[in-house]
């Protein structure tokens, strides 16, 4: 009998000992865990940062989860709460900030083409594909195909060529498909015109071309649109001439040029809705 009460009595510390030392362990885990869920964190959101805005926020989310789940404290709730309170006052102040941009903008462009005698609409950017550039203006809006693309300094970008309800494919001038007749820009009205046609070369850059080979022309010389076709009104900002191509052997020199079609700056664009390709 006090055999059979020993041995009932051993399996009970025994069974306390086993409580004792898990729970031990169990704390162990968590305080390492909690050490190591900065890091985690950290290395978590160096990965995702590159991705597009689309999975920013589930990232967010997901990190979220795994610092609430490692810490399970009410520190990580507020935390979180913090966060998204911050992120709707960083998208307002974006928000008021594109609005005030938009507006200057529209500002800017009506006074440097109020005696030009264009219609604008004013339009925002979407994405760009190959020197294909999309903006959130259609057919709803009065888009049509053939019309031009500026910005707010009366600098080209180029044509609408396709046309959806709500939004536009607009063909950049840097697109291997384009064409535009350009002259040199002359201070002294006086002086014989220099024409020639910039094309577009790929990757947003373009060339100066088919300038005859006895025309003098020089670096900074600013290009713009000539009235030799009807695709573009005349004398929109187009380049300027960076280094000179002249080979005698041949009868036109070419030059390399920098566009003033910005497409990485660009927030805000307008089509010219008065003037279209016929």
């Amino acid at each position: 009998m006090n055999s059979f009460k020993n041995f009932s009595i051993n399996k009970k510390n025994n069974s306390w000992v086993k409580i004792l030392i898990g729970g031990i362990v169990v704390l162990a885990v968590l305080f390492i865990l909690n050490i190591f869920v900065s890091p985690i964190r950290n290395s978590f959101y160096a990965i995702s940062s590159p991705i597009q805005k689309t999975f920013w926020t589930a990232g967010e989310s997901a990190s979220n989860f795994c610092s609430s789940l490692f810490s399970g404290g009410a520190l990580s709730k507020e935390n979180a709460n913090l966060k998204s309170e911050n992120q709707k006052l960083l998208s307002q102040v974006a928000a008021l900030q594109s609005i005030e941009q938009g507006n200057q903008a529209q500002s800017d462009v009506s006074a440097s083409c109020q005696n030009s005698g264009f219609s604008l609409l004013m339009a925002g950017v979407n994405g760009l594909d190959n020197d294909i550039l999309f903006i959130n203006k259609g057919s709803a809006d009065g888009v049509d195909e053939g019309m031009p693309v500026i910005n707010q300094q009366n600098a080209l970008f180029g044509k609408v060529i396709k046309v959806y309800k709500n939004f536009s494919q607009v063909m950049l001038i840097s697109n291997k498909n384009s064409v535009v007749n350009v002259k040199i820009q002359q201070p002294d009205v006086t002086k014989p015109e220099i024409d020639g046609v910039v094309k577009g070369s790929g990757g947003l850059s373009a060339f100066l071309d088919l300038i005859p080979v006895d025309s003098n022309i020089n670096v900074n010389d600013v290009l713009v649109t000539s009235a030799l076709d009807k695709s573009f009104p005349k004398d929109l900002l187009v380049a300027k001439i960076i280094q000179k191509e002249k080979n005698d052997q041949k009868p036109f020199q070419q030059a390399q040029i920098n566009l003033f079609s910005n497409v990485k700056t660009a927030d805000n664009l307008f089509v010219i809705t008065n003037y279209k390709q016929n």
